[in-house]
Order: C-alpha cells, then sequence, then structure tokens
C-alpha cells in the first residue's frame, strides 16, 4: 500500500470515528436527553484523545447526523478552518 493510500485510509477511518462519536453524542444529548450516557461518552471522547472542537462543529453546525453527505461537508469545513 502506498504512502498516499494509507494516509486516505487514516483519514476515511478517522473522519468515521468522528461520524459516530457525534451520533451517539446527538442521540444521547438530544432524544435520549440522558446525562450520564452523554458524560460516558464525553470521557470517551477525552480517554481517545479525539478533537472536541471537531465534534462541536459536528453536534452543533445544524447538519443532518444521519446523513453521511451533511456530516463529510461539515467536517471538511472545520478542517478547511485549521488550515487557513
Amino acid at each position: 500500500m502506498s504512502v498516499r493510500a494509507a494516509t486516505e485510509c487514516r483519514t476515511r477511518n478517522d473522519r468515521q470515528s468522528y461520524f459516530a462519536i457525534t451520533r451517539e453524542l446527538a442521540k444521547a444529548q438530544f432524544v435520549l436527553a440522558d446525562s450520564e450516557l452523554s458524560r460516558r461518552l464525553w470521557q470517551d471522547v477525552a480517554d481517545r484523545d479525539l478533537e472536541v472542537g471537531r465534534i462541536l462543529h459536528l453536534l452543533y453546525g445544524g447538519w443532518a447526523f444521519e446523513n453521511d453527505e451533511d456530516m463529510l461537508e461539515a467536517d471538511q469545513q472545520f478542517l478547511a478552518l485549521e488550515t487557513l
């Protein structure tokens, strides 16, 4: 596997991790209103050293969580902000 292919694979897996935890947090906070589950999920974010700002952008940006294209667009917007 080339370096570029490995980087793309890692980026895809990383993005899917962010999407999954964001969806779990959205369900815990907005659907279930489960503060204990939310607390545990945020602890998981910290334990995995995930970027909180990236998750907050996905969580509160107003995008449809079930729509991968919306989530991808939102994530790309956030990552573009980091490179400015």
